[in-house]
């Protein structure tokens, strides 16, 4: 194995993300420890008729240098992305307590009144179509929208199927199907409004959980309105 090698992997294996901070800095030892071992070692077993040359030792000597360095700004980056972390988890924590739109296709329903959802159309529709599916994915509602045009169109269900029957409280997805009146589709980007009741960091990101129960990544977060912050 060259020295040359034994650098890339080295360098790489600073460059993953380790479980924590204390087992990055033993591994870095551990790594720069093992270059070292493999350089004495090399120098201990050197062929005495072709020693190592002094240009070829500087740049081995050279290369030791550079892992230290990349393990000391690897341990830097580090640091920097855990203060931008808890700096990103304060800003959500404010989010509790107001409405927000998320990008999902999640609907509520309580046995009284679904919580409102919306989409983006991304050009003018000749028909738009709205199917409300249960978990299972059946399909208890469609809503033929009509034409309409692009930009945001709110979407309301009065939480009964099509037989006018209410339906079953819980959680539905919202399916949406826009075509122009040459039949091309539409796109259609898929919002959901309410209040934010809960910030989750379990998943290693902030979660945001709605008063309806639906839950996204703060990254699908659409926009911010009102509300006070508890």
């Amino acid at each position: 194995m060259t020295l040359a090698s034994v650098s890339s992997a080295t360098q790489s294996a600073a460059t993953q993300s380790p479980a924590s901070a204390s087992d990055k800095a033993n591994k870095a030892a551990m790594d720069k420890d093992a270059f070292l071992k493999l350089l004495v070692a090399q120098l201990a077993h050197q062929d005495p008729l072709q020693p190592t040359e002094g240009t070829e030792f500087i740049t081995q000597l050279s290369q030791f240098a550079l892992v230290e360095q990349s393990i000391a700004q690897s341990s830097k980056l580090d640091v920097v992305s855990a203060q931008l972390a808890g700096m990103s988890s304060n800003e959500a924590v404010g989010l509790v307590g107001k409405d927000v739109t998320v990008r999902g296709n999640g609907i509520a329903f309580d046995g009284i009144a679904a919580t409102s959802s919306s989409v983006n159309l991304s050009a003018n529709a000749a028909k738009v179509t709205v199917q409300i599916q249960d978990k299972d994915g059946k399909t208890v509602r469609t809503l033929e929208m009509g034409a309409r045009t692009a930009g945001p169109m709110p979407i309301a269900w009065d939480g009964k199927d099509d037989s006018g029957v209410p339906a079953a409280r819980g959680t539905y997805s919202m399916k949406v199907e826009a075509r122009t009146a040459d039949d091309s589709i539409v796109n259609a980007a898929q919002d959901v409004a309410g209040k934010v009741t809960k910030v989750a960091f379990d998943k290693g990101y902030p979660e945001l959980t709605l008063d309806s129960g639906v839950t996204a990544p703060i990254s699908d977060l659409v926009s911010v309105s009102g509300g006070s912050i508890r």
